[in-house]
């Protein structure tokens, strides 16, 4: 059972590595004997996981937002780094107004980062110049407010919503190359970002995101260990799916 967990030396590119999600995401696959290509637009934060890694990395800084740099840049650290066996998409941006205020310009920037990096992600990773070819596996990441409805959240459900169609679509357009496409929706876990978002709500706001998890808010690590369940092994058969850790939020 173990040896199905094996994800030694295998390659994967993490965005949003320089913090939260993706920053446990790195150290936990680091630890773990896997090599990481550390993606963000913070340098100095991301050469500080690195240091932090236990095993190979590099590390690429750039935006993800402008996707005419996606593939030249990857292309050009692959040469060195080795080809790719999969990459995970933690970058992302909260969007939280009502709808009255939701505008254009803040929700094709939340798009271009939350939901199509993850398509030219998928699309240059799976191409024959970064693809190792084998174990192949995308997580991209969802929400819970994807999956179920919020006030104020208009823009950011978009962003995530979309991603679980991309998974299942993207998941058949690609199993025919031996890789695997799947998504995790997570709850509220407690990140720089989810505290950025938190310090806009009040008191109240505080109690009622706690009631909506019967288990509690998670901690990045309880994502970051899904992460390597669905790029190891011990997910060989999965493909398309959409995976729910949110401490029991959409159980009720």
């Amino acid at each position: 059972m173990r040896d199905l967990l094996n994800i030694k030396d295998r390659r994967y590119l993490v965005t949003g590595a320089a913090s939260g999600i993706g920053r446990a995401t790195a150290l936990l696959l680091s630890e773990m004997g896997a090599k990481v290509l550390l993606v963000d637009i913070n340098e100095e934060r991301l050469r500080m996981v690195q240091s932090e890694c236990d095993n190979e990395t590099d590390v690429l800084v750039i935006d993800l937002t402008d996707d005419s740099a996606i593939k030249p840049r990857i292309k050009e650290k692959v040469s060195t780094f080795g080809k790719l066996h999969g990459f995970v998409h933690c970058a992302g941006l909260p969007y939280i107004a009502p709808i009255k205020v939701v505008n254009a310009e803040k929700t094709e920037k939340l798009y271009k980062l939350n939901t199509y990096a993850a398509i030219e992600l998928a699309k240059v990773c799976s191409s024959k110049q970064i693809y190792a070819g084998e174990y192949g596996s995308f997580v991209l990441i969802s929400s819970v407010y994807g999956l179920v409805g919020s006030a104020a959240n208009v823009g950011y459900a978009m962003s995530k919503g979309a991603i679980i169609a991309i998974t299942k679509s993207m998941a058949m357009e690609l199993v025919s190359n031996g890789i695997r496409v799947n998504c995790v929706a997570p709850g509220f876990i407690k990140t720089p970002m989810a505290k950025k978002v938190d310090g806009m709500m009040d008191e109240s706001y505080d109690e009622r995101l706690n009631a909506l998890h019967p288990m509690g808010l998670g901690d990045v690590e309880d994502i970051a260990n899904a992460i390597l369940f669905l790029f190891s092994d011990m997910s060989k058969w999965m493909t398309g799916a959409v995976l729910n850790v949110d401490g029991g939020f959409t159980a009720q």
